[in-house]
């Protein structure tokens, strides 16, 4: 029997259309927790345009795998924007970086990415996703949240009414004026950037003592929450200083933009973009203090050639002098990029042995060690994780340091010593930041340690501890006064130096983050976006 004609032309059955989210609940189920968590930034508005896009019906296969390769770019395309790292073309120069890190450092990194909470966070997830989805239907629990977020965020962003309109009829209120107005974070910003365009600190002759010396040590990665981390913050070296700042802001969180700022540490805080233009003369420290007569020297435990380092530091800093020879000195550490690092007493030590050498009444130095850099080896101690591996090695910087103290005071050298951390560790991360991760310049990484010592004086003085939000420009003010009041007298004592000294509110940069302090809050904005409110444990 021949087969009829309507059955020999039907079709041939098509895949059926989509329908629901599918495992791609998985996906926004675990932003939802991290965002709860903290960890993650969602953006309601465009995740649920998403998951909507995911429930329009697509019938055929070649369609449906073209919706697929398309959904999987766009979600991770949308989970980097819902995350905290900075944008596309910085993350990429970054990563041109990693091509200098050792295999060793490579994989630590990996490790602090995919942790075992991590890890075991995707296997709770993924269990019970199977074992709900029998009797749940989590696709339309998902659309059903991120409605909620969404609307809540357009209900948080709706128009305010002007603060002044309630108060139009309010003697009191007019008379206030301008000084109660309320200020966005856009116009507080530029209006502490107006401000510290206008603040400078004078270096002014003639020196009030024939013969002294300045030595600036410039620290990478050494903030409070570091030393509060390794149970340092009461170490006995920070008691030995004159003046230690307990609120001071080194603004950046990577070394060469450290650098630039506390060799421009005469002037308010520029812009993160306005340190690679030119400044006036007078807001370069080392030239401030060249123009008074100090010859200046430049002296670092590593060979400098990491980012440029010491390119950015003689052509942007200004301070272009030779660099003092690292010859024969013993290599203490390795970097993370396996070269070498030298001893932080032994270099310091050949610079005061070249210093009593020299005739000079009166020299300045800037002194850069990495000795406390993520990812440093020791080979003393190669099995070290990365908590004790960092306090090992700042025990045995702050013990190098107690060590060229006592030989400064035994040689009775007149000397400011001025300690300035370019920056923290991060070495307990947050949420936002894994450890050592410090694109975000929180006040974890960027509140530092800074700290003044004069030594080869005749006082006995107590240590002034500032508590208030301080950052260069408080140091250079504290310098300034003792070229012209000599601090090597027997009535020395601190506080005659450090009265009102000028506060600088909180506002620290990256190339891609801005991280500013409003009341009690900490705002972030990245990439010239939205300011969102960051969670600072």
């Amino acid at each position: 029997m021949k087969p009829s004609h309507s059955a020999a032309s039907a079709p041939a059955p098509q895949a059926a259309p989509s329908l629901g989210l599918g495992a791609w609940s998985v996906y926004f189920i675990a932003k939802l927790l991290l965002t709860w968590q903290g960890t993650l930034n969602l953006h309601p508005a465009p995740n649920l345009a998403f998951a909507l896009l995911l429930l329009m019906p697509v019938s055929g296969r070649i369609w449906l795998r073209v919706r697929a390769a398309l959904a999987w770019i766009a979600g991770a395309a949308l989970l980097y924007h819902d995350s905290w790292l900075p944008s596309p073309e910085i993350a990429l120069q970054q990563l041109s970086t990693l091509k200098g890190f050792s295999l060793h450092y490579l994989l630590d990194l990996a490790g602090r990415v995919l942790s075992l909470p991590l890890l075991t966070g995707a296997v709770i997830l993924l269990c019970g996703y199977w074992l709900l989805s029998r009797y749940l239907r989590l696709g339309t629990l998902v659309v059903i949240a991120l409605l909620g977020l969404s609307g809540r965020q357009l209900w948080q962003d709706r128009p305010q009414a002007p603060a002044s309109a309630a108060a139009d009829s309010d003697p009191a209120a007019l008379a206030a004026g301008a000084q109660a107005a309320p200020q966005t974070p856009d116009q507080q910003l530029a209006a502490f950037f107006k401000s510290e365009g206008q603040r400078i600190v004078k270096f002014q002759g003639p020196l009030a003592d024939p013969g002294f010396d300045v030595l600036l040590l410039h620290i990478c990665s050494l903030a409070w929450d570091d030393l509060r981390a390794v149970g340092m913050d009461q170490h006995p070296l920070l008691a030995r200083f004159d003046f230690l700042f307990s609120n001071f802001n080194s603004v950046t969180p990577y070394s060469g933009p450290a650098a630039l700022r506390v060799l421009r540490a005469s002037c308010g805080q520029p812009k993160h973009s306005e340190l690679y233009q030119s400044a006036p003369g007078n807001c370069y420290l080392f030239q401030d203090l060249a123009a008074l007569g100090f010859k200046t020297e430049l002296a670092l435990n590593h060979d400098g050639s990491f980012d440029d380092f010491l390119k950015q530091i003689r052509a942007d800093g200004r301070l272009n002098q030779p660099l003092m020879s690292q010859q024969g000195l013993p290599v203490g550490l390795r970097s993370f990029d396996s070269s070498p690092i030298y001893s932080d007493y032994a270099v310091l030590n050949r610079w005061l042995e070249l210093r009593q050498q020299d005739s000079s009444a009166h020299v300045a130095a800037y002194y850069n060690t990495i000795s406390l850099h993520d990812g440093n080896t020791i080979p003393a101690a190669p099995g070290l994780n990365t908590m004790d591996s960092y306090k090992y090695r700042a025990n045995r910087l702050f013990a190098d340091l107690g060590q060229f103290i006592d030989q400064l005071e035994k040689s009775r050298r007149k000397l400011i010593l001025v300690m300035v951390p370019e920056h923290g560790a991060a070495l307990r991360g947050d949420k936002q930041q894994f450890s050592g991760l410090r694109e975000i310049p929180t006040p974890r990484i960027t509140i530092v340690p800074a700290a003044i010592k004069v030594i080869g004086g005749q006082g006995h003085p107590s240590q002034m501890r500032i508590d208030q939000p301080s950052s260069y420009l408080a140091l250079s003010a504290i310098l300034s006064r003792m070229m012209n009041k000599s601090p090597f007298g027997a009535d020395y004592q601190p506080a005659d130096f450090g009265r009102d000294l000028p506060a600088t509110p909180y506002v620290s940069e990256s190339a891609s983050s801005i991280v500013m302090q409003s009341g009690k809050r900490f705002l972030l904005q990245q990439d010239g976006g939205s300011w969102t409110e960051y969670p600072v444990q």
